[in-house]
């Protein structure tokens, strides 16, 4: 009983090795980081986070207006903002 529990010890360990040296994903088996982007929705326009992190990521974000444009007869546009998407991403 206890070879098979050696066995089975073992095999988990050469498990838990080989998963922490193998790459998690694509961008991690470029050699890159992996790139996370949030949208975040408010009224008015607000500012994010820009700088690195403690993993060793940089952050920084973008304000995008969110506009509703109607058609006049003429042809013509008429364009408001009637919100704000702040994109937050780090990489």
């Amino acid at each position: 009983m206890t070879k098979l529990f050696d066995i089975a010890l073992a095999a988990a360990a050469v498990a838990a090795v080989s998963a922490t040296l193998l790459p998690a994903g694509p961008a991690e088996a470029r050699g890159g980081r992996m790139f996370i982007s949030q949208d975040y929705q408010f009224n008015q326009p607000m500012h994010g986070f820009q700088g690195r992190t403690t993993g060793g990521y940089y952050c920084s974000y973008h304000r995008l207006p969110n506009r509703v444009c109607v058609s006049d007869g003429a042809g013509g546009e008429k364009c408001t903002i009637k919100g704000w998407t702040l994109r937050q991403f780090c990489s």
